[in-house]
């Protein structure tokens, strides 16, 4: 097996300081210290140094590192032999994800695995997107569902490995009545007039409507301000203006609500990735979690607001 203080010093490594490591981790900042005061009294070497706050690793701490992660994606591949020559898919395997994905991605994805293989136990873990290198390289999960943006460039590291999983469009929600309601697809240029729902300058829902419509030649005349989509439906409900939210977001739709498709050659959307570890590709328990999770419709379109 591959030594415990290892996986400590990668997310130190990740994270610049032991007390967040060990909060990853869950463990106490003082057990992480001196475990990786041992590891390095048996090296004989300084793996760790001040600065200001936080920690760094020294020339020798970053080598081990290369050298852990180089370990840990063997022994990934290690894990896959032995599962594959087992002859039978069983054991654990762990899916992170935010929580829109857990709901529209990743809970479907469970029940296809569950439904395919008996013995398979699938573990969800709601992990915002930012923590999901941590979670992979603490073990914590095996599988982790992240949105492309400059807070989680840093997932696509050497050793991770990423791949597209599904595009999301963004769609309009709307008032029952509005003028917009009854329409199948807009686009977005024909909403330059209307008051909108957004999050606040610096939150992801108003950098990303701020790019789409000005992408179409205008700015939006933000009326208030809300990040969180309950808050939001009920504002839009409400008629107080319209919002822009990707497709999977509308889980469970609000019955004063229409949910509109976007028109035209630049359709705003988001790119939903899938990391793991390095390795592990060819685990069978991974291999056939990746496979339920691609099983997802790639354009379901929106929710019908009133199946009925």
């Amino acid at each position: 097996m591959i030594d415990a203080r290892l996986q400590l010093l990668i997310a130190v490594c990740e994270y610049g300081t032991v007390t967040a490591a060990a909060e990853a981790l869950y463990r106490s900042p003082s057990g992480v210290s001196k475990q990786l005061k041992e590891l390095a009294a048996e090296l004989d070497v300084d793996l760790l140094e001040r600065h200001g706050r936080r920690v760094r690793l020294t020339p020798a701490g970053r080598r081990l590192v290369a050298h852990a992660r180089k370990l840990n994606a063997q022994w990934e591949t290690a894990l896959g032999d032995v599962t594959a020559a087992a002859g039978r898919l069983c054991g654990s395997v762990a899916l992170g994800g935010f929580p829109t994905a857990i709901s529209s991605i990743i809970a479907p994805a469970v029940l296809r695995m569950r439904a395919r293989h008996a013995l398979l136990t699938p573990v969800v873990k709601e992990i915002h997107s930012t923590e999901i290198l941590a979670k992979l390289e603490s073990g914590a999960i095996d599988l982790g569902l992240f949105v492309a943006d400059e807070s989680t460039s840093h997932v696509a590291d050497s050793h991770v490995a990423v791949m597209d999983l599904l595009d999301d469009p963004i769609d309009l929600l709307v008032p029952e009545g509005h003028r917009f309601a009854t329409h199948d697809r807009i686009r977005l240029e024909d909403a330059a007039q209307e008051e909108w729902i957004t999050g606040h300058p610096h939150q992801d829902a108003y950098i990303e409507l701020l790019a789409a419509t000005r992408a179409v030649g205008y700015a939006p005349r933000v009326a208030h301000y809300a990040q969180e989509l309950t808050a939001t439906t009920a504002l839009v409900a409400a008629g107080l203006g319209i919002a822009a939210v990707p497709r999977i977001a509308m889980t469970v739709p609000h019955p004063d609500v229409v949910q509109v498709s976007l028109a035209g050659a630049q359709v705003p959307r988001r790119r939903i990735l899938l990391a793991l570890r390095r390795g592990s590709h060819d685990n069978p328990r991974i291999a056939a979690a990746i496979t339920a999770l691609k099983d997802h419709p790639r354009d379901p379109g929106p929710r019908d607001p009133d199946p009925g």
